[in-house]
């Protein structure tokens, strides 16, 4: 099963005041570079091949998003047009925002193993709708294409809910935790980090 990691930065981080994903961590990572390095160490279960990860957003070597008012779901179809257009063979998408900076290998591996082990099409943890287990088949295509179109509820709750797909049980701990705004990151890493 070839499975695409995807980074979710189309966002236009309004309430940070500046591009979140260029944010600065300790160490001098950003969040967009810390969020490659997490999904570039993911182990691949028995059977699951790892393709190069995507940047969703309109940045330096990424997929503008299609629709860039639609949050997530706009990037998650940018990169489904992408993986299609290029003829690129994909199953899966396992799918990260880039303001999740406490978020380990840990999770997205449990993740994907229960993806590559069930045939739904979609897995999350709990009521957190990311990181999102995508099977990408017409289906789900189909869903995406219409969750970008105005009027429809453009949410990754609403699209778990659309493909059927499973909530599981939340992992322990804070790694869950997004970094919309200044407060949060300074929260997180000290209000230092953001001067």
């Amino acid at each position: 099963m070839k499975v695409c990691p995807v980074i979710l930065a189309g966002g236009q981080s309004r309430r940070m005041g500046r591009d979140k994903a260029l944010l600065q961590l300790p160490g001098g990572q950003t969040l967009l570079q810390r969020a490659q390095s997490l999904l570039s160490s993911l182990h691949a279960a028995a059977g699951v091949e790892f393709l190069p990860p995507l940047v969703s957003g309109n940045r330096p070597s990424g997929i503008a998003d299609s629709e860039p008012v639609r949050g997530p779901l706009g990037g998650l179809h940018a990169v489904a047009e992408h993986l299609r257009r290029e003829q690129i063979a994909c199953d899966a998408l396992l799918a990260i925002p880039v303001d999740m900076p406490l978020l380990g290998a840990e999770q997205l591996e449990k993740l994907c193993a229960e993806g590559v082990g069930s045939g739904e099409g979609a897995l999350c943890f709990g009521r957190c709708y990311l990181p999102l287990w995508l099977r990408l088949d017409e289906s789900s295509r189909d869903c995406l294409q219409g969750a970008i179109t105005p009027g429809k509820e453009a949410s990754v709750k609403a699209l778990v809910r659309e493909l059927g797909g499973r909530q599981l049980e939340m992992p322990p701990g804070n790694w869950h935790i997004n970094v919309n705004r200044p407060e949060e990151f300074a929260e997180i890493y000290g209000a230092e980090r953001l001067l």
